[in-house]
């Protein structure tokens, strides 16, 4: 495969933390011609020195085609930290095609079963490889800008996302790094907010200074999508209630077809959760991250769970955001 082609096998999803990008990589993973990658930036940095230096390559703004291929060949082996169940049939060969739901939980605790999964399932082929990410600024920014990779950015409800964020917090299971940066982070981003809540970031709210994290976030990301082809939006809220058409775009945004496999697992997902998605996630499933849930009968559980008057203070908060704003245009997102 030359370098041209090469260049075509990677796609990227980003969102923030509980956009619900982990479910839509879900159904891409589920399509048959797709080697999926969990958050790799986040969870290799660490052990892998490469893919460090590829992140502050990115963060500086630095990326040729060639770095494009150079994440291409650090993020295709099956590296167990990165794979992340349910698992599907691909069509292209892994070293052994079936067993990953049962030594992927051996391989997350346990050295040798993590090298042996990296050696039995990683592709010997050069398919398309799609990766998922969240909590970054410049990196979806830089990838859009300067590269041809097809990139989808997924949005959320803030009240929605916030919700979710300290639900999380308050089971210690999502982190709480940013908050004491945040006003290092307005400065770098938005000097405007910087300016206007310098003096009451320490008597905001929890829900404020969440807020102020989604707009920097968002904000970034969309802004910097628009006029670039190979950059696709999407709201979370259109995929929960047109599941079908909406990961057909996303296919298609990646230049794949809608397959009988996905569809089934949509189908599947959208179900309140079954003993049988409970054995695809291998009795290890945290509610919290499961990616097998009604998602119509969540879509607004955020009106119940954040007070009114909270409410008030996210949404005067964010009611400067682009993005925001063009989730109420088109009706999707109510205040």
């Amino acid at each position: 495969m030359n370098d041209q082609s090469s260049l075509k096998q990677l796609g990227a999803i980003f969102g923030t933390g509980r956009s619900g990008s982990t479910w839509l990589g879900a159904i891409i993973n589920s399509h048959p011609d797709v080697a999926y990658r969990f958050e790799p930036f986040h969870r290799l940095q660490r052990k892998n020195q490469e893919i460090a230096k590829v992140i502050n390559h990115l963060k500086s703004g630095l990326i040729s085609e060639q770095g494009v291929l150079e994440i291409y060949d650090l993020l295709l082996p099956a590296y167990p930290e990165i794979e992340k169940p349910p698992f599907f049939p691909k069509n292209f060969a892994l070293g052994i095609g079936k067993g990953q739901n049962l030594l992927w939980p051996l391989s997350r605790k346990i050295n040798i079963f993590n090298h042996l999964f990296k050696q039995l399932y990683t592709p010997r082929q050069k398919p398309l490889l799609i990766f998922k990410e969240v909590g970054y600024i410049e990196v979806p920014k830089i990838l859009v800008q300067q590269t041809t990779i097809p990139i989808v950015y997924m949005m959320r409800h803030p009240c929605a996302v916030i919700s979710s964020v300290i639900k999380g917090q308050n089971q210690s299971i999502m982190s709480t790094g940013r908050i004491p940066v945040l006003g290092n982070l307005l400065q770098k981003y938005e000097p405007n907010l910087a300016e206007k809540y310098h003096h009451e970031l320490d008597n905001m709210t929890i829900y404020e200074k969440q807020a102020l994290l989604w707009f920097i976030e968002v904000e970034q990301s969309f802004l910097s999508f628009q006029g670039y082809a190979n950059g696709l939006v999407i709201f979370y809220e259109e995929l929960v209630n047109n599941t079908l058409p909406m990961a057909e775009k996303v296919l298609t945004h990646f230049g794949l077809s809608l397959d009988q496999q996905v569809t089934e697992f949509i189908e599947e997902s959208i179900k309140p959760p079954s003993s049988k998605a409970w054995f695809k996630e291998f009795g290890i499933r945290n509610n919290y991250f499961t990616v097998y849930r009604d998602s119509k009968k969540g879509l607004d559980k955020w009106k119940n769970d954040i007070l009114p008057e909270e409410q008030k203070k996210i949404f005067n908060i964010v009611k400067d955001s682009q993005a925001f704003q063009w989730g109420v245009d088109l009706g999707l997102w109510n205040v």
